[in-house]
């Protein structure tokens, strides 16, 4: 993203994907090139936060913010996707007779590596996951604790119609937000649970196929020469 699509919402609020305001844009930090690195928010008087360029998307709705989880995870869906697509061409390949043992050895042991840093990855992200459904689950309570006594308040007088139904209606929106944000959570927790399938099933085809040719190998009856 260059620093031209961003300099137009200098001085502007900005909100995440899901419509909720996170605050100013006040200054943006670029490379020589113009690529931006990261920008500014100014969440309140008393608050400044630097967020890295990646977490921001620009569409046709502007610019918007991206939680932290949704980078990582989209990052890791990627990464496993593409690991499960090179571990099974590499074996079509090999099996094929079109690459060598030397160079299948090799490609193989550095899969190996990133698919032991992909299980970590993995981990970690699903305890993050876990921690922001829990804080959202936990916010959707306090935002509906909130709206009871405000509606009692309201429903026994002593509260005006038009301030009720302002505060009533923002405590409703960051309740479905907070609602819409773990739905996502769910949906992408999910489809990294399949991928991290996926990718076992091909390891697991794997060996069990190169078992096999090794038993194979092992159980060739002897060739036994004849001499007269």
């Amino acid at each position: 993203m260059n620093i031209e699509n961003v300099a137009n919402y200098l001085g502007q609020t900005i909100t995440d994907i899901y419509g909720r305001k996170i605050g100013v844009i006040t200054s943006i930090y670029s490379d020589v090139d113009g690529k931006v690195t990261s920008v500014e928010i100014m969440t309140n008087d008393a608050i400044y936060e630097t967020i890295p360029a990646e977490r921001l998307e620009l569409g046709v709705d502007g610019l918007k913010l991206l939680p932290e989880w949704l980078v990582a995870a989209r990052a890791l869906e990627r990464k496993l996707d593409v690991l499960r697509k090179r571990i099974k061409a590499m074996e079509e390949l090999y099996k094929k007779g079109q690459i060598p043992t030397h160079a299948y050895r090799e490609i193989k042991e550095k899969l190996s590596k990133e698919l032991d840093k992909a299980k970590v990855d993995v981990k970690n992200l699903k305890e993050v996951l876990r921690k922001r459904t829990y804080e959202l689950e936990n916010f959707v309570i306090h935002i509906e604790k909130a709206l009871t006594h405000l509606l009692i308040s309201y429903t026994s007088g002593e509260l005006p119609e038009n301030g009720f139904k302002i505060s009533s209606d923002f405590m409703k929106f960051a309740r479905q937000m907070a609602l819409d944000e773990k739905k996502d959570i769910d949906k992408h927790m999910a489809l990294i649970e399949k991928l991290e399938q996926e990718l076992v099933t091909a390891i697991s085809t794997t060996t069990e196929e190169q078992t096999a040719v090794n038993i194979a190998s092992q159980t060739q009856p002897l060739a036994v020469k004849v001499v007269t």
